[in-house]
């Protein structure tokens, strides 16, 4: 029995673009071509009616365009992460998509399911997926974001074999994008500042007044990163950390920061200079006098004589 064709239900397409297509042996292009015939030369309509993602529909759009059967697609802006905390809703199809259809996508799956020692669930696909396509990141960004998750979760847990999950990598991949880090060059240069605070993170929490020793937690790191990158020393820390105490009756963070951030803008880089900046000038000292200060002028040496004089008669008078 043939299916039933109502009025509208019938496409129309040229012989010629029949033939570009079949000789491109574009499979996407042509999908997208009967997509758009179907939804009135509407892009995101076709989108949505495939469930294609940007990675797969731009590229079979400027393919088309190059054939001459569809208009130059403006790009559209890249999206920025949301803010208000949801997340893309990918279905299980747009990954099987971009898996069968991105090689990029796909090596990337296997060698983060062999980095992380399991196989991926939906779940994982779906936020790999997240990184890769919503967020944009190059995969060299999101393998190097990998690296220093798993070294993190293992100096956290002080246990060489732990691995971070997948819904902790992509938390980590928005921060990330938000701190601009969406660039090979960018991520390197973070890491390698990340390396300068591994180096001296138990120096400075020893300084601060921790005994026990442990990993910092993300607050206290951000603290210590920061007064890496400022150049103070582990005695300057200490300094501070004893006057926090001091006003505080215990340890502060953030007041101990406002010390160190002061000290710096003042240019102090040594206890030594803060202790010299912190002290009231001292007031000149009095000069001492002088020995030739002391010797009487010829004024007093003659009302001295006087007096004598007069001392000396009033003797005789009284027979002394």
């Amino acid at each position: 029995m043939s299916a039933l064709l109502l009025p509208n239900e019938i496409l129309s397409m040229s012989a010629q673009a029949a033939r570009l297509l079949v000789e491109s042996g574009d499979g996407d292009g042509a999908l997208l071509y009967l997509a758009l015939l179907e939804c009135g030369g509407d892009g995101d309509r076709a989108a949505a009616r495939l469930r294609w993602g940007p990675n797969r529909l731009d590229p079979a759009w400027e393919r088309l365009a190059a054939m001459g059967l569809a208009q130059p697609r403006a790009a559209a802006p890249a999206q920025p992460p949301r803010q208000d905390g949801r997340l893309p809703e990918y279905s299980r199809a747009d990954v099987a998509a971009a898996f069968d259809r991105e090689p990029a996508f796909q090596d990337l799956c296997r060698e983060m399911e062999s980095r992380l020692g399991r196989v991926f669930s939906d779940n994982d696909l779906r936020c790999l997926y997240t990184m890769y396509d919503y967020l944009s990141l190059p995969v060299e960004v999101i393998l190097l974001l990998t690296g220093w998750a798993i070294d993190r979760e293992r100096r956290q847990k002080q246990n060489p074999a732990a691995r971070p999950r997948m819904p902790q990598l992509q938390k980590d991949a928005f921060r990330w994008k938000r701190l601009g880090l969406d660039t090979p060059e960018r991520a390197e240069d973070y890491l390698r500042r990340q390396e300068a605070v591994d180096a001296r993170e138990w120096a400075v929490l020893s300084a601060v007044g921790v005994t026990e020793r442990r990993p910092a937690v993300e607050r206290e790191r951000e603290y210590i990163a920061a007064w890496v990158d400022m150049g103070l020393s582990d005695e300057l820390i200490r300094m501070a950390y004893e006057r926090t105490v001091y006003q505080k009756g215990a340890m502060n963070w953030p007041y101990l920061n406002k010390i160190l951030s002061s000290w710096h803008a003042a240019g102090f880089r040594t206890p030594a200079q803060v202790e010299a900046g912190d002290r009231p000038p001292k007031r000149p000292a009095r000069a001492k006098p002088r020995p030739e200060d002391f010797q009487p002028t010829p004024e007093r040496i003659q009302k001295n004589n006087d007096w004598l004089d007069q001392f000396l008669a009033q003797q005789q008078k009284e027979g002394g």
